[in-house]
């Protein structure tokens, strides 16, 4: 039984066991739907690619397009995808002479301060030098961590052997003894929160992310002793309701994603119009104003690319300038002494000194890069192998209520080759990896009014205050918590809270018609599809 699990037995007083034992004669309609839980458990991997006792749940992208023998994968891609993971897990700290020895390609054995360094463990090791002044996190790990590297917000351990835990709650802010109030919406077994201000002050709209934690009492950097930033003052603006959250998402099959085409998207849409009418739904894609070509990352849609999302989550998550965002998010003279900005930029030295030689082109590329060449070829989730009865009708039934119409089960990638097949694989544009790919996402990729209920007042390009982008659903089965605020742990909670009537400030959900139709359905009818969802 996990911690999200309804009270034990063993605690319940006499009556409320009897109470059970008299509902357990009734009708399964009182009784049987609930959410099965996290397939796989809630153990923590130590961010290694694979868990005791659990099939490998999501490998690399890097094997032969079975639809195009022809074309063959790399070794450079192989090999930047691996070095792609080791930046992905390492930690930062923040300058390049107060971290211990950095871990990279060449460095031999990783043996530093008398300490093996496990780079798929890295919350014990500093190995890159770029955190900022404010941060959320200061490792792609610690948001990414459930089930296993590149996975969304989960519980890590201190050290091996520690009790896994929310690691914005003790292990992000006060790494090195800084001196961090953690906020009340940050909790021990809750989900990793971002934030964001809805108004300023004045009234005007912000809607940007105020990172949590400084650097301010670092231990190991004394060159920051005299760091004076300041926390905001956060539990002012949650009494006033000015907060909204946002949770940590899978990055599995992101690389699929990005590579199938506008028309195919649009196609989908368009094709299911008459059933959408029938239940109210609409949507609309979020187009990135530059191209006006369909963005497709984010809660809301908002990213255009994975490169773009891993520049800005380096940046505004850590803090570390790059080639994208090369601005600090604080300027403040007396903090981050000494720390070049950019700091994550291409590797021009001539030395490993500060891990920044060029002699291999894998240590050319800058961190951010290389985080978005791991999500880039990093396998879809993989849905459970051997699926029950229950959840196999579940499949049904989510198309028969109307599911499927907004989580769209499949689209493909692209079939254009270009030069890859004489190139033998090519650069990643041109690499087989991608070319006409099925992609089980169950998403439209499109945003949709949600309602009031979960509206945030947070508007992103073309995405309004209620709209959001519809999740993919693969690998929804090994998800600890849900909704963009991480609301419920509740699998059956989070379908229901997608219901929502509106208020005059906010029109009707979408998703209404479908969940009413879901709310009348029989007891194990709703259990089915909890169950496939689950299955995923």
């Amino acid at each position: 039984m996990n911690r999200f699990s309804k009270t034990s037995s063993l605690s319940r007083p006499k009556t409320a066991i009897a109470t059970a034992v008299l509902l357990s004669t009734l009708s399964a309609v009182a009784v049987a739907q609930r959410d099965p839980g996290v397939r796989g458990g809630l153990d923590n991997t130590g961010g290694a690619l694979e868990t005791k006792g659990i099939p490998i749940p999501h490998p690399p992208l890097i094997s032969d397009n079975p639809n195009h023998p022809e074309l063959k994968v790399t070794d450079n891609e192989k090999l930047l995808f691996q070095e792609g993971i080791l930046r992905s897990g390492q930690l930062e700290s923040t300058c390049d002479t107060c971290a211990l020895p950095p871990v990279g390609v060449g460095d031999g054995n990783p043996v530093n301060d008398g300490r093996d360094i496990d780079p798929l463990f890295p919350q014990n090791v500093f190995n890159s030098n770029g955190l900022g002044t404010r941060y959320n996190a200061d490792s792609c790990f610690i948001c990414h961590a459930h089930p296993t590297l590149g996975g969304s917000g989960g519980f890590i351990a201190a050290k091996k052997g520690d009790v896994a835990m929310n690691p914005s709650f003790e292990l992000a802010p006060h790494r090195n003894h800084r001196k961090n109030v953690v906020p009340s919406f940050e909790t021990k077994f809750g989900p990793i929160r971002e934030v964001r201000f809805k108004f300023n002050p004045d009234g005007s709209r912000d809607g940007g992310v105020h990172a949590l934690y400084t650097t301010v009492g670092d231990v190991v950097d004394q060159g920051n002793a005299a760091c004076d930033a300041k926390q905001p003052d956060f539990e002012t603006e949650l009494k006033k309701g000015n907060l909204s959250f946002r949770i940590p998402l899978q990055l599995f099959g992101l690389g699929l994603i990005e590579s199938i085409e506008d028309n195919e998207i649009v196609a989908h849409h368009d094709a299911t119009a008459g059933a959408r009418g029938r239940f109210g739904i609409t949507g609309h894609a979020n187009r990135s104003g530059n191209d006006g070509t369909i963005s497709r990352f984010g809660w809301k849609a908002q990213n255009k690319s994975i490169a773009i999302f891993a520049g800005e989550a380096y940046n505004v998550e850590m803090g570390v300038t790059n080639d994208l965002f090369p601005n600090a998010r604080d300027e403040n003279p007396n903090c981050a002494t000494g720390k070049p900005e950019p700091n994550d930029i291409n590797r021009t030295a001539d030395n490993a000194d500060s891990n920044q030689d060029f002699n291999s082109p894998l240590h050319e590329l800058p961190d951010w890069q290389l985080f978005f060449i791991m999500m880039r070829f990093t396998d879809a989730p993989q849905p459970d192998p051997h699926p029950s009865f229950s959840a196999q009708r579940g499949r049904q039934l989510f198309s028969q209520i109307g599911c499927n119409l907004c989580h769209t089960p499949q689209m493909k990638t692209g079939g254009t080759t270009g030069d890859a097949a004489t190139s033998a694989g090519g650069a990643f544009a041109g690499s087989g990896v991608f070319v006409d790919r099925p992609v089980n996402l169950f998403s439209d990729l499109f945003v949709h009014h949600m309602g009031p209920g979960l509206a945030d007042d947070v508007i992103q390009g073309g995405a309004g205050p209620d709209e959001f982008r519809t999740t993919p659903l693969w690998g929804v089965g090994q998800r600890i918590f849900f909704l963009h605020d991480g609301r419920t742990s509740d699998l059956l909670q989070a379908i229901e809270a997608h219901a929502s009537n509106g208020n005059g400030r906010f029109g009707p959900s979408e998703a209404n018609a479908v969940i009413q139709q879901f709310n009348g359905r029989s007891a194990a009818d709703k259990q089915a599809i909890l169950d496939f969802l689950r299955s995923l």
